[in-house]
């Protein structure tokens, strides 16, 4: 669902980077801005405020301790020793408010969240005395490191409330679709209005936003329609835990990517994850259009698939549970995570989970899966030598 974003009337926090790229060694520095406009800051997040200040790698985290601040802006700097993909995140220490019930139905519709203050008064849950109002800030960023690398993107970094983009926003371009899923409590929020806002540059007047909703579960896709700083934001409003301190909790939380003009142009190691997954995507695409062709001419000669308990060669693959996995697959509506791929040289290996719902010979089908692909570089370009597939039913 799209339309004109509203206006959040209070104070967003994103983490905006000075660059996207940094050489390994570098200083990496970030400014986290306080304001209803991005990408500008009206007053400095004082340091005494972080809760939390990590960065993230594939595979490790580090503590940011370089905090302070400079004008209207609190500013993080790092220093990556080693190339790949970071996120950047940070938690800002809750603050609590009271209100009137007045007041808190003003806060819901200025706050761009008429869905919240429609569905709680539908509910019979909005307040008609004075209330606390507990509100706390989520930021990530993306950003670039050295010209190698593995792959971030994906990472959930455990805030109550995030944003999980399920393709590599590095390698986006104007034209793509980011598909992004955002998660509360570790659960995928679903019908949840977000605000996608970009600006052609850090000093380029006005933002250009949409409004967008998740679906059932979770995701939204949003329109790359133009080079320049991106932010997506969210705001969920819901009831505190009684005895809590407060009657209700207010999450924002925020996402900021670059898009650069053109063609995208990943990182080497980046570029040969993204073919790695693209490769991944054509053969689950094979499947579920029944192109049995295609599906093979991705799977080296010497492939091994592993499921449903046994081991089959190419040709056995071929003549035995290709047929099935291209009916099942024609059947059955899955919902796959994000495909996080590794590169070692020659060799890759990609990882995923999904969710399948629908009628198979006769029967439902709700179950949950895992997927091990193994890739090698061959002189066609990546091809599949291995296939691991397990399933399980979900209750």
């Amino acid at each position: 669902v799209m339309g004109s974003a509203a206006a959040l009337h209070a104070h967003d926090f994103w983490l905006v980077p000075d660059a996207f790229r940094v050489s390994v060694g570098s200083w990496l520095r970030m400014q986290g801005q306080t304001s209803s406009k991005f990408p500008t800051s009206e007053a400095a997040v004082g340091t005494d405020r972080i809760a939390d200040a990590r960065i993230f790698s594939a595979t490790e985290q580090t503590q940011i301790r370089e905090l302070s601040r400079s004008g209207t802006s609190l500013v993080l700097r790092h220093r990556p020793t080693s190339p790949g993909q970071r996120i950047v995140a940070v938690t800002l220490h809750p603050r609590s408010v009271r209100e009137s019930a007045e007041g808190f139905r003003r806060y819901l519709e200025l706050e761009g969240a008429p869905e919240a203050l429609e569905r709680y008064q539908r509910e019979g849950m909005l307040p008609t005395d004075s209330i606390t109002r507990r509100y706390a800030k989520y930021a990530k960023t993306l950003v670039e490191v050295g010209p190698r690398g593995s792959r971030a993107f994906s990472r959930v970094v455990g805030h109550p409330a995030e944003f999980i983009p399920l393709s590599d926003p590095a390698a986006l371009a104007p034209g793509d679709t980011l598909r992004v899923r955002l998660l509360y409590r570790g659960q995928p929020l679903a019908r949840a209005k977000l605000h996608a806002g970009s600006v052609a540059s850090r000093s380029a007047g006005e933002e250009r936003a949409v409004t967008l909703e998740t679906d059932a579960e979770g995701i939204t896709r949003v329109p790359i329609d133009r080079a320049g700083l991106w932010n997506l934001r969210a705001l969920h409003i819901v009831p505190a835990v009684p005895g809590s301190g407060a009657d209700w909790d207010t999450h924002w939380v925020t996402l900021v990517f670059g898009v650069e003009p053109g063609a995208a142009r990943p990182t080497a190691a980046g570029s040969d994850s993204a073919a790695v997954v693209a490769v991944v995507d054509r053969f689950h695409r094979a499947l579920a259009t029944g192109d049995s062709v295609a599906a093979l001419n991705l799977l080296t000669s010497d492939a091994t698939i592993l499921e449903s308990g046994g081991v089959e060669t190419k040709a056995e693959y071929r003549s035995h549970h290709l047929p099935g996995d291209i009916a099942f697959a024609r059947a059955v509506s899955r919902e796959r995570g994000a495909i996080r791929a590794t590169v070692r040289g020659d060799v890759a290996w990609a990882t995923s989970t999904s969710t399948g719902r629908g009628e198979y010979r006769g029967r439902a089908v709700n179950s949950a899966g895992a997927e091990l692909m193994v890739l090698t570089r061959t002189p066609d370009g990546w091809r599949i030598s291995a296939v691991h597939w397990s399933s399980r039913t979900l209750r």
